[in-house]
């Protein structure tokens, strides 16, 4: 049993949808049939159940790329060889609103979880065959969508004196930035997972709305709130679908090796 999320050899599918969302993680299971459900250490949780034809994991973790890096490891040890990452960002530039969706086609390692696993130089990108699934599923269901560079790092809250420079050099190259993206390719990489990272944009650093105001109870921000999160759902089914769609290409171009009798 793995230590984080109390999870055995056949609790989890080859595919998996990760988020630090609650919202994401209920709203995957209410897609989902015959679901099976394992609470682990605070903030852990995973569930697996029928989606159509396929059998989909979907997990929940506590924030941060620490605890991310802790999920894939313990998601690959168990089989789990695709994942699928939906979370938040803040955008970095001024035409990307709130409620947009990014699908990142590689991140900057601003964090100290994706260093510590591959050197700076080796780059942090998604598994080409998984992002052409989720763009063709979000095409499909009309959802528009940013490509672009993520650059990830370890804090929620941005301390604006500190991070100032780093944010004027940067939104240079990213679309936007998180905190998970970096890990999610980079652990990937060494663990030899397939992996994409589709993000909602919650905050704007040149619109000045913070991280987290979503969250607020002021009226002012019930709008944002609604924004973010309907566009969360919307986003569910065709992620699922996606990965649904990726499940049975694998099927398809890596058959069983048929054994014949001796």
């Amino acid at each position: 049993m793995q230590i984080f999320t109390k999870t055995s050899k056949g609790d989890v599918s080859s595919h998996a949808l990760v988020t630090s969302l609650e919202e994401v993680y209920e709203g995957a299971l209410s897609y989902l049939n015959d679901v099976v459900e394992r609470t682990g250490r605070p903030g852990f949780r995973v569930a697996t159940g029928d989606f159509h034809k396929s059998r989909i994991t979907v997990v929940l973790h506590p924030i941060g790329p620490s605890a991310l890096a802790i999920l894939l490891e313990e998601l690959a040890r168990l089989g789990t060889d695709v994942v699928l990452y939906l979370d938040t960002a803040t955008a970095l530039l001024p035409r990307i609103e709130i409620g947009s969706v990014i699908l990142a086609t590689g991140a900057i390692k601003g964090d100290g979880v994706s260093k510590a696993y591959a050197p700076l130089e080796v780059p942090a990108i998604p598994s080409h065959e998984l992002f052409h699934h989720v763009q063709q599923s979000l095409e499909i269901h009309d959802v528009k969508t940013f490509t672009g560079i993520v650059w990830s790092v370890d804090t929620f809250y941005l301390n604006g004196g500190f991070m100032e420079n780093y944010i004027k050099t940067y939104s240079r190259i990213a679309a936007a930035m998180d905190m998970g993206t970096a890990t999610l390719f980079t652990v990937s990489m060494v663990r030899k997972l397939h992996a994409a990272s589709v993000l909602v944009v919650e905050s704007s650093v040149p619109k000045g709305v913070e991280r987290g105001a979503l969250y607020s109870e002021e009226e002012t921000y019930e709008s944002l709130h609604k924004k973010v999160f309907d566009t969360i759902d919307r986003l569910i089914k065709p992620l699922l679908e996606a990965l649904a769609l990726h499940m049975e290409h694998v099927k398809v171009s890596r058959p069983a090796t048929v054994v014949e009798p001796a």
